[in-house]
């Protein structure tokens, strides 16, 4: 459903204040619809459709004739909403909860700001990009032009030719994981500096801290453990961001390997990247 279009800049503060609970509203009339399949026809289902519908209409009006930054908000959140709460996509939660959050400020009349609704964005499209990721038997594969900047390393498909070239091996120590991390962190950095999309936005909002802060933890020596320790973390924390690129976290901790001399053809080529084993 359109949410209208104006040319309205400002809102009156009651506006923004029954666009608030309205969307209170339906989001408490959206929550039980998460336990009800698509399949239950009972009079109590049918009752909270509803009870849902009714919402849904109520806080559409509210948003007819409100400025465009309110509206884009007001879209962004409805479909979060809806798709987590009524279809059970919690991949949503973090842009639904992000966007609630916005409209209830609403009420104490401080407008979004545009860095906050591009945020939303971002959230959106990384859930949506994370749900076809996830449920291929329904999208089929992921096009390309999502996960394109989803790499780890500038240029990926070289990388992943050089990968291919040396037959990289799982089997890491302390200066093959950290140079491993450092190439994730680049990639994001200098993607989002030439062309970032909404998806390595949120990357770098979320992951990048904590790549900064293991390649300077991983400067200082390190127990196995400890490095098993940084790799588990490093695995579970990339995987919602590098869906084109999995599998190279998935890596076996060892002792320091015994590598050849890092020449300075070498440097000068692979930079930081660790010399091959002797």
């Amino acid at each position: 459903m359109a949410l209208g279009h104006t040319r309205r800049t400002r809102a009156h503060p009651v506006d923004l204040e029954n666009l608030a609970y309205a969307a209170q509203e339906l989001r408490e009339a959206l929550i039980p619809l998460h336990d009800i399949t698509p399949d239950r026809r009972d009079t109590a289902a049918t009752e909270l459709r509803d009870r849902a519908r009714q919402a849904q209409e109520r806080f559409f009006a509210a948003v007819t004739g409100l400025p465009r930054r309110e509206r884009r908000l007001a879209r962004h959140w409805e479909n979060a909403a809806v798709l987590r709460y009524r279809h059970g996509l919690e991949v949503f939660a973090r842009a639904e909860d992000l966007g609630a959050n916005m409209l209830a400020q609403l009420a104490t009349h401080r407008r979004p700001s545009v860095p906050a609704l591009t945020e939303l964005g971002d959230a959106c499209t990384h859930a949506r990009t994370l749900d076809q990721h996830q449920r291929p038997e329904l999208f089929g594969a992921v096009p390309r032009s999502a996960t394109r900047r989803l790499r780890t390393a500038p240029g990926d498909s070289a990388g992943a030719n050089h990968d291919r070239a040396t037959e990289r091996s799982c089997i890491v120590d302390q200066a093959e994981l950290r140079w491993r991390i450092r190439r994730d962190l680049t990639s994001l950095l200098v993607e989002n500096v030439i062309a970032g999309n909404g998806i390595s936005r949120e990357a770098e909002r979320h992951l990048v801290p904590w790549l900064k802060l293991a390649c300077e933890t991983l400067d200082s020596p390190m127990s196995i453990d400890g490095l098993e320790d940084v790799a588990a973390q490093w695995r579970e924390r990339r995987r919602p961001y590098m869906l084109a690129a999995a599998n190279r976290a998935d890596v076996i901790i060892v002792d320091p390997i015994p590598r050849q001399r890092a020449t300075l053809w070498w440097r000068l080529v692979h930079g930081d990247e660790p010399p091959p084993p002797r």
